[in-house]
């Protein structure tokens, strides 16, 4: 049983074990998905319907990644026939020309109000226990510390200090959740997008973001990024069209829950 690095409510801690627990079998299963914060899905009918009923009676949630959106309210009639609904969230997606370009546009302007910030040696566990409370206090469920370092996988860790007293502002993240099976075995997510209140509103959740995004397809050499937003959730949309993400109106990517459960983060 995983134990440390995990962060949240006991149900998003199981759910969160049991993603690290079964990296292996994700990463060799078609149709799998590594989302980090439980298991997921990109393709249903290659990962198998029994499968996906097992997983949602044992720990309660599952996401669905990339599903067509004509494929959708199939996907919905068999999720409700279990007890469950899927949150849908729009799916936005760029090349590396495009991302590179857009993030490297929104960083040429120099800010002097935030700053970088890493872990000293010897601290990472306790700064990326940090980063996990700052996300959860924006309303953003984190993900396990295993997968913010890199452990689990190639990743980008974005966190923003303010530069006068160095404390945390911002934080983005993005790293690789589809396995060799998939058609999106190079692309990146980014997400994880958190500004603390104060510091809203100035254009630093732009910032965070490109800093994150522009890492995973230059340092790390994505051929493609991709991020996901509600429709409601205008800034997060011009955020991420911003650092060079475009609207895919035939995908869509969502959460399924027991009927009538609150949203699993925002």
């Amino acid at each position: 049983m995983v134990e440390g690095g995990l962060y949240g409510s006991v149900a998003q801690r199981r759910l969160q074990a049991g993603a690290l627990e079964s990296l292996e079998a994700t990463r060799r299963t078609p149709g799998a998905v590594f989302a980090a914060r439980m298991s997921g899905t990109e393709d249903p009918e290659r990962f198998g319907w029994d499968r996906i009923s097992a997983i949602l009676r044992a720990e309660g949630a599952m996401t669905f990644r990339m599903i067509a959106a004509g494929a959708c309210p199939e996907v919905e009639r068999r999720l409700a026939a279990l007890g469950f609904a899927v949150a849908w969230w729009d799916v936005f997606e760029g090349s590396r020309d495009e991302v590179a370009v857009a993030c490297d546009g929104v960083l040429a302007a120099p800010r002097n109000d935030v700053a970088p910030l890493v872990p000293f040696p010897g601290d990472e566990a306790e700064f990326l226990a940090r980063v996990q409370a700052f996300m959860a206090e924006g309303g953003v469920a984190p993900f396990p510390a295993q997968v913010l370092s890199g452990e689990t996988g190639a990743a980008a860790l974005a966190v923003l200090g303010d530069a006068r007293d160095g404390s945390m502002v911002a934080t983005a993240f993005a790293h690789f959740p589809y396995n060799r099976h998939s058609p999106h075995r190079a692309t990146a997510w980014a997400g994880l997008a958190t500004v603390r209140e104060d510091f809203r509103g100035r254009g630093i959740g732009v910032w965070v973001n490109a800093l994150a995004l522009r890492r995973a397809v230059i340092d790390l050499r994505a051929e493609r990024a991709q991020e996901f937003a509600r429709k409601s959730n205008a800034a997060s949309r011009r955020m991420i069209e911003r650092c060079g993400l475009r609207l895919r109106p035939d995908l869509l990517s969502g959460i399924a829950q027991p009927l009538g459960s609150a949203s699993f983060t925002r």
